[in-house]
């Protein structure tokens, strides 16, 4: 899940929400990386930059989709689903998937990488948390 943590130069840290629809029968969860696809919402690909995050879970009956856009000065906490042993502060990695098949997570791949680490936070193992931005 990317959780929100930080929105740089800003006097708050609440994300402005949109209801979007979601026109196909896809399973959405709070926390995940989306984006829009010839006015449909969409997991988004791995070496894609998302334009919003999934504020709330939604399931795929749901016609809509809470979510927020994504902006350079926001910073997120999310996990690794490969060892981050090689990574370094300011690499770019690409967007992993959850065992569902979410785009909830980052790799440690940094070919074709669209997200910035930002802090490591002294990650050693698969699951464990690091600082992102977009």
């Amino acid at each position: 899940m990317f959780k929100l943590i930080k929105i740089q130069n800003s006097g708050r840290n609440v994300p402005e929400l949109e209801k979007l629809r979601k026109l196909s029968a896809i399973k959405i969860k709070a926390g995940e990386a989306i984006i829009l696809d010839d006015g449909d919402i969409a997991s988004c690909p791995a070496t894609v930059k998302p334009s919003h995050i999934a504020f709330a879970d939604a399931d795929e009956e749901s016609k809509y989709v809470v979510c927020y856009p994504i902006s350079s000065d926001m910073v997120f906490e999310t996990t690794v689903n490969a060892s981050p042993a090689s990574l370094l502060v300011g690499y770019k990695v690409t967007i992993g998937k959850d065992s569902d098949g979410n785009s909830v997570c980052v790799t440690s791949t940094t070919e074709a990488g669209i997200v910035t680490i930002v802090s490591l936070d002294n990650a050693e193992k698969i699951g464990d948390k690091i600082t992102v931005r977009f």
